[in-house]
């Protein structure tokens, strides 16, 4: 009988207690470990959709900044009678070459498109290519009497941006 005793005592094994026990640690490391992963991934992607938002701001304050430095007068928005500004979804101002162009936000698309009267005969041209893509919010600013200075906001998924610009052509 001690025979029998001392046999099992030399047997190295896992009581069902034992196997519970590590199995649930290993559960709650891998809970941790995945919700980690989950959390990392939804960063992640919220700092991507920032990303592109300042993106599609930089591109369309790009693009029309660049029209905007050479244009001759800014036509709309204008001073208040008051002095006070005034801001819009749109702009109107006249190139250089004198057309009359217009940058406005399409609110359903979330476009800021470019439109352009020539100057003399002809009908008014919406660009096929918008300006600007994904953009929320716009508003042009008149800041000075003369109407050299713009201010531009733009606002895309919770990201702002802003422009000013001074008309440099006269």
């Amino acid at each position: 009988m001690s025979r029998l005793f001392k046999h099992n005592r030399k047997r190295a094994a896992f009581t069902m207690i034992e196997i519970m026990v590590g199995a649930t640690i290993l559960a709650v490391i891998g809970g941790m470990v995945a919700h980690w992963f989950v959390m990392q991934r939804q960063y992640q992607s919220r700092i991507l959709a920032i990303s592109d938002a300042q993106q599609n701001i930089r591109q369309a304050s790009w693009n029309m900044i660049q029209e905007l430095r050479t244009a001759r007068n800014l036509i709309y928005p204008r001073l208040n009678a008051d002095k006070s500004i005034r801001s819009d979804t749109k702009t109107i101002f006249k190139n250089f070459a004198g057309d009359i162009v217009c940058y406005f936000h399409d609110a359903a698309t979330g476009q800021i498109r470019r439109c352009l009267v020539p100057n003399g005969p002809g009908v008014p041209v919406v660009d096929k290519k918008p300006i600007g893509s994904g953009i929320d919010k716009v508003a042009f600013t008149a800041h000075d009497v003369g109407n050299r200075l713009i201010g531009i906001y733009l606002e895309s998924s919770g990201t702002v941006g802003l422009e000013s610009v001074y008309l440099l052509n006269e």
